[in-house]
């Protein structure tokens, strides 16, 4: 490498560092964006992969990491922002410098965030001793404000008999039931949205990476099946003997759930795609759809769920 390039790639390793630690600061220290900052955070360390290559990106999730620790007071979060998103980074720069099929790279990256969270939750609570599982005393305190002004506005904190403030809290109890999953539905979300943002980026900066499938082609493989099955095999042995498996097993299916309604959503896409009737057809059969929403929500819960066995859309394998 000519000194040129290797001064050319010091100050790129450096921009990119910096933009890495000034990012996971942002998102520690100013709540607001803190969800832009998760999407954006893996961008710089997916650049360094592709322009340089991992081991630069590593190198300047470390550097970066050691910023954020000494610019702070929140050590504990800047280590977590380093080690679920700025890697998840790595993840994504690998998969696009070696093109790997986006099918494939979607179902990786998912996988990656979902296991980069465990550990993140794993290494929080090691640290803190906090169980980010449970709702804390200040937790509960604020979603009990957010239900009293609630009722305040909507005119009905005269009528609170004690049955609605069981009612709440049954309604906390069953939030806190499923932080494992949401947790998990969210950091699905947050690392589809890198994918996407990141997949758009490369374009415009004229790197060949592997096309971005459509909603209406995302599919599940035929062995996911056996997540559901895992879910209902752990919800019923837990019913039987232990809380703990019950939860782990239901929080599975709500998870499942949540995919299974998007996967639904996209075998509906692709018909009111592929058939062929007039618009105001297709505007009525929408207008159907949202007034009888729940029905609407069943159907595509069981077109979700039975996809992946059935295939309606004769889809050809993950590629």
């Amino acid at each position: 490498m000519a000194a040129g390039e290797k001064t050319g790639g010091l100050l790129e390793w450096i921009v990119y560092t910096a933009l890495i630690a000034v990012t996971g600061l942002a998102g520690v220290f100013i709540p607001i964006v803190n969800f832009p900052a998760i999407i954006l955070m893996p961008l710089p360390a997916i650049l360094l992969v592709l322009r340089l290559d991992a081991r630069y990106g590593i190198l300047a999730l470390a550097t970066a990491g050691f910023i954020m620790l000494f610019a702070g007071h929140e050590p504990a979060a800047a280590l977590i922002m380093i080690i679920q998103y700025g890697l998840l980074g790595i993840v994504y720069g690998m998969l696009f410098k070696n093109y790997v099929s986006s099918g494939k790279s979607l179902v990786v990256s998912l996988l990656a965030a979902v296991v980069l969270t465990v550990v993140s939750v794993t290494l929080m609570y090691t640290l803190t001793g906090e169980n980010p599982l449970v709702l804390g005393q200040e937790k509960r305190r604020l979603l009990e404000q957010q239900w009293m002004a609630m009722n305040q506005q909507m005119q009905a904190l005269e009528s609170m008999y004690p049955e609605k403030q069981a009612n709440f809290n049954d309604w906390v109890g069953l939030l806190e039931f499923y932080i494992p999953g949401q947790i998990v539905v969210s950091s699905a979300i947050s690392a589809t949205l890198t994918y996407i943002l990141s997949s758009i980026v490369l374009e415009r900066l004229k790197f060949k990476i592997p096309q971005a499938p459509l909603f209406s082609a995302i599919y599940l493989p035929w062995y996911s099946i056996w997540g559901l099955i895992a879910g209902l095999g752990l919800t019923l042995l837990g019913d039987q003997f232990s809380l703990s498996l019950a939860k782990t097993g239901k929080n599975i299916l709500f998870v499942l759930l949540i995919l299974y309604l998007i996967m639904g959503l996209s075998v509906a896409v692709f018909y009111y795609r592929k058939i062929n009737l007039a618009l105001p057809l297709k505007i009525i059969i929408l207008i159907l759809a949202f007034s009888y929403l729940p029905f609407s929500v069943t159907v595509l819960l069981l077109l979700g769920a039975t996809d992946p066995l059935i295939n309606f859309r004769r889809l050809p394998d993950l590629k």
